[in-house]
């Protein structure tokens, strides 16, 4: 739902919270090409990463937004989680490593969709903050805040990101890409709560998510994440999304490794719904800044 620089000829990105997937056609040699063309200005060429990185952005919000309008119609619900059991059983684990109050703790979404997961932690006392690239995805999570109502939401604008502010305080929603540089908000979080946001990502762009990630999340903060661990593997582990992964996948050096050390895999933390994904199991794990 996020795109920094696109590397690789028709490279495939979706969005976690509908857990659809289309092809970015862009091309890699194409854009050597035309920097190439453009001589060596290093302002040109910046100018060109800009360019390609807006028009490449355009082209994904108008597919999520297709997405997120099938949703709404009454469309497939693709993989959310609703179920209060399994929403209870994430919060027992995010709990058990998230020791600090809740009332001084500052928890990260990124690509949250409308989780109702968001909420449960608004509603035990904790901040959060969600990125999310369309409009009608904050739209819905904003919904699910029914203690509030619109008049409880402040509209503001910041560096191409629209931002939705809670009166009380502990809640952010951005619309915007998760991958843009945001000096207001490193070293700004406790936690992070990541479910199958890293998992729908193609190699190419997850250097740049955990940078974020990393910049965003306090010395010691902690990663709660969620992702698919397919039966196979070791058969699949380049396929997707949503891409098969464990520890290692996670830790290497481009990924979490850099700046995260593993804490530890929780295994399975719910069951998926039948028929949902019967190859696959929804797996936890938790890192922390070092």
């Amino acid at each position: 739902m996020f795109v920094r620089y696109l590397e690789e000829h028709n490279s495939t990105i979706r969005s976690p919270a509908s857990k659809v997937f289309f092809p970015l056609v862009a091309s890699s040699v194409s854009f050597r090409t035309a920097t190439a063309f453009l001589g060596r200005s290093i302002n040109r060429h910046h100018t060109l990463n800009k360019y390609t990185h807006l028009k490449i952005q355009s082209r994904l919000k108008m597919g999520w937004s297709d997405t997120w309008s099938d949703i709404l119609d009454g469309g497939s619900q693709r993989w959310k989680v609703t179920d209060e059991e399994s929403h209870m059983k994430v919060f027992s684990h995010f709990q058990t490593f998230v020791q600090k109050d809740p009332s001084d703790t500052h928890v990260l979404c990124p690509l949250a969709g409308d989780d109702p997961f968001v909420y449960l932690l608004f509603s035990q006392g904790y901040s959060v903050s969600a990125i999310d690239l369309v409009p009608e995805a904050i739209e819905e999570l904003k919904n699910t805040f029914k203690c509030s109502s619109e008049e409880d939401w402040k509209k503001e604008e910041s560096d191409n990101s629209l931002v939705w502010k809670h009166a009380s305080g502990r809640a952010t929603f951005i619309v915007g890409d998760a991958l843009q540089k945001r000096p207001e908000l490193v070293g700004k979080f406790d936690a992070v709560y990541d479910k199958d946001s890293f998992g729908a990502l193609p190699k190419s762009l997850r250097k740049g998510f955990c940078a974020r990630i990393s910049e965003f999340t306090k010395k010691g903060g902690l990663i709660y994440l969620e992702c698919k661990l397919k039966n196979n593997h070791e058969e699949v582990v380049n396929v997707g999304p949503p891409f098969s992964l464990k520890a290692e996948n996670l830790m290497e050096e481009d990924n979490f490794g850099a700046n995260f050390d593993y804490v530890k895999g929780l295994g399975s933390v719910y069951d998926l719904s039948v028929g949902m994904v019967a190859n696959m199991q929804q797996t936890g794990h938790v890192m922390k800044k070092n």
